[in-house]
């Protein structure tokens, strides 16, 4: 199993307003960017509570095929099913999930700070980002300071016609299988 953050951003790097709005994303939503391919590929998720609540104020639950793992310290009530408040420390999580033998990978949906704790620890090998043609100019990052020094492969790089580029990045160790490539390097 492999832990890939698929997420968008804004050209300055901001994953949201400064108030948590994602609606600045509505005009790209045209496109469907490879979502229904990685989905496919994705037996669990990882969130921090800030987007598990964000993710609640969408509608109806986004991910009822897939166990979720909410980063919470604090009780959370009224999970939707699959959903399970996760209280420890991500290597906790991640022996889990390892244990389990699931046949797909581990999408950490976010926020900035789950992502930086997973990356800290090393466990984080694919990021899949999206560089949206907008300005933010003020917002949640999504790399928050201080987050980890280190170096990835680029694996692939791909545009689409609104502006949208999506950068495919893999980390490769000593030892370690080349990233995953996709045919579109």
């Amino acid at each position: 199993m492999r832990f890939r953050v698929y997420i968008a951003m804004s050209l300055d790097v901001y994953i949201a307003t400064p108030d948590g709005a994602v609606d600045w994303l509505e005009p790209f939503f045209e496109e469907d960017y490879g979502y229904e391919s990685f989905i496919r590929e994705i037996s669990c998720a990882v969130m921090g509570r800030v987007t598990y609540e964000q993710v609640l104020d969408f509608g109806e639950w986004p991910y009822p095929d897939h166990d979720v793992y909410v980063l919470s310290r604090s009780a959370i009530d009224g999970l939707p099913e699959r959903a399970f408040a996760w209280s420890e420390e991500p290597e906790a999580l991640v022996g889990r999930l390892e244990e389990r033998k699931l046949d797909g990978d581990c999408w950490l949906i976010g926020g900035g700070q789950t992502i930086r704790e997973f990356e800290r620890l090393g466990y984080v090998d694919e990021y899949e980002v999206f560089v949206m043609p907008a300005f933010l100019g003020a917002g949640i990052p999504l790399f928050p300071s201080p987050f980890p020094a280190g170096a990835l492969q680029l694996v692939s790089v791909m545009a689409w016609e609104n502006g949208v580029v999506r950068l495919l990045y893999g980390r490769t160790l000593a030892g370690e299988q080349d990233p995953p490539t996709d045919g579109n390097q």
